[in-house]
């Protein structure tokens, strides 16, 4: 019986890996301020860190959350074309 309870205790001990999800990064204004179109997505990448979405196609847009002083969220849309930065859209 105390084999069972000893067996049983030490599981608590062990738990199955879990990775670390990525799930983008905040946007703070003076990062907003530094962006510009024609950047390329390793300039962006950098700045930025990385998307929170990326939709279908990662090559031609990335989205990033925007927290508002008053707790709302919007979300910073970056789009690329040819490689580069094409537009910059807040929603």
């Amino acid at each position: 019986m105390a084999v069972i309870v000893t067996t049983i205790s030490a599981c608590s001990f062990f738990q199955p890996y879990q990775p670390e999800l990525k799930q983008g990064n905040y946007v703070r204004p003076e990062q907003l301020q530094q962006l510009e179109t024609g950047m390329t997505p390793a300039q962006v990448q950098f700045l930025l860190g990385t998307p929170m979405l990326t939709g279908e196609r990662p090559e031609q847009r990335w989205v990033y959350p925007l927290q508002q002083e008053d707790g709302r969220f919007e979300h910073l849309e970056v789009e690329f074309e040819a490689g580069q930065v094409a537009r910059i859209n807040r929603s």
